[in-house]
């Protein structure tokens, strides 16, 4: 599941034309059964860090120059700072769930429904749990 956050504006509010920066991904990741029939699996969660801003991305420069008497032109053109967004060391939990206690399990905003189960294979149901 990737996941976004407001690009913030210059006083660290959200872009009013709603646009986006990548906050990183959360990955639940099925790896069989134990021998008693648990459910093994790993969650790899990764943010991200950005200095992206509606400043950076909006592309905006800045001309300051002389024109001569014969219509040469000495000046420079500033850009504004490029934005850039990094992904963070991941952090990884591996875990067992036993499914005759619980068949469901919420991770990064999605319910998890363990349907039916074998060592090689997992069939499951995802329902969307916050906005």
């Amino acid at each position: 599941m990737e996941r976004t956050r407001p690009l913030p504006n210059a006083f660290g509010g959200a872009d009013i034309f709603g646009r986006k920066i990548y906050a990183g991904f959360t990955e639940l990741r099925y790896l069989g059964l134990t021998d008693d029939g648990k459910i093994i699996l790993r969650v790899t969660e990764v943010e991200t860090h950005s200095t992206e801003t509606t400043m950076s991305r909006s592309g905006m420069a800045h001309v300051q120059g002389n024109v001569n008497q014969y219509g040469s032109f000495n000046g420079t053109i500033t850009q504004s700072p490029k934005g850039s967004t990094e992904l963070l060391p991941s952090n990884t939990t591996q875990f067992v769930l036993d499914p005759s206690k619980e068949k469901e399990l919420t991770v990064a905003g999605t319910k998890v429904t363990f349907l039916e189960f074998t060592p090689s294979s997992l069939k499951y149901s995802l329902e969307k749990t916050e906005k």
